[in-house]
């Protein structure tokens, strides 16, 4: 009969347990469901994770690194949302914590080099060094300059790729071998763009890719890529050619430029985008 009561609590227990939700369980749900993932709609993704962030209390920091895990994804986006005014929602910043997460995040991207990780490196690098200056960590904030400086004399176009900084984060950056002294916090920061990769899927009006009627071989088949930049109300205000045979440029530009998106935000604001299409052309 006892034996028979302990596992009837065995059971009772499970079950209570399965019932409860996960640490950052929510964020995940949010974060699945939103179109570009991390490149959606930041405004909402932020807001889920501060409503995360004051549910754990004391437990968030030790719970936060549980699901960080070794994705350099989420150490990228993660480290703006504990420490940027624009994604804290009414928590205080935890400018320690960020540095900690950028750090880490720089190591799980060292063996990759393709652009998008070259760009969050450089990104990540210049936050750091900024964070190691203002807490008089000056050899640390030059070896982080001096990394990311690196990476951009090696003439990757990584402009795309790079995330937005205020112009107080510039001028510090600037001048992280000499004083900060006219470095002003209150500068307004830069018009911010945000960089979304693959756009395909997220476009309202993708528009079609005409098949040149110029091609005396018109059997030939062709994929084009497309560097785009989407402006506040939604339009693509310039398109560049990433990949593709150069024949059907001109078709893809003009695909590329008729497309139409909805406007983004970002912290409430109106915000560019920047990111890429793919053309698929037919005979």
């Amino acid at each position: 009969m006892k034996i028979s009561y302990v596992i009837l609590g065995l059971i009772f227990l499970s079950v209570a347990a399965i019932g409860q939700t996960q640490p950052f369980d929510d964020f995940r749900k949010v974060l699945k469901d939103e179109p570009g993932g991390f490149a959606g709609n930041k405004e909402k993704l932020s807001g889920i994770f501060a409503e995360e962030r004051k549910k754990l209390g004391d437990r968030f920091e030790t719970e936060l690194w549980n699901y960080l895990g070794r994705d350099p994804d989420k150490h990228y986006w993660l480290a703006f949302f504990v420490a940027s005014k624009s994604y804290l929602h009414g928590n205080d910043p935890l400018p320690e914590l960020a540095f900690k997460i950028r750090s880490r995040g720089v190591e799980l991207l060292k063996d990759r080099n393709d652009n998008g990780s070259l760009g969050r490196k450089v990104t990540m690098y210049r936050m750091l060094a900024v964070s190691a200056k203002l807490t008089g960590k000056q050899d640390e904030a030059v070896r982080f300059h001096d990394a990311a400086e690196s990476i951009l004399r090696k003439g990757n176009d990584l402009g795309a790729f790079l995330g937005g900084r205020s112009q107080y984060d510039i001028c510090v950056y600037d001048n992280v071998v000499g004083s900060v002294a006219d470095c002003k916090e209150a500068d307004v920061p830069k018009e911010r763009t945000i960089s979304a990769g693959w756009l395909n899927s997220r476009a309202v009006a993708l528009a079609d890719a005409v098949y040149p009627a110029e091609l005396k071989d018109r059997r030939k088949q062709a994929k084009v890529d497309v560097r785009i930049l989407i402006d506040k109300s939604g339009n693509v205000s310039s398109a560049e050619i990433i990949r593709g045979p150069a024949e059907f440029h001109k078709a893809a530009i003009d695909a590329a430029l008729r497309s139409k998106f909805s406007p983004t935000t970002l912290s409430g604001q109106p915000a560019k985008v920047s990111g890429w299409l793919s053309f698929i052309f037919q005979p």
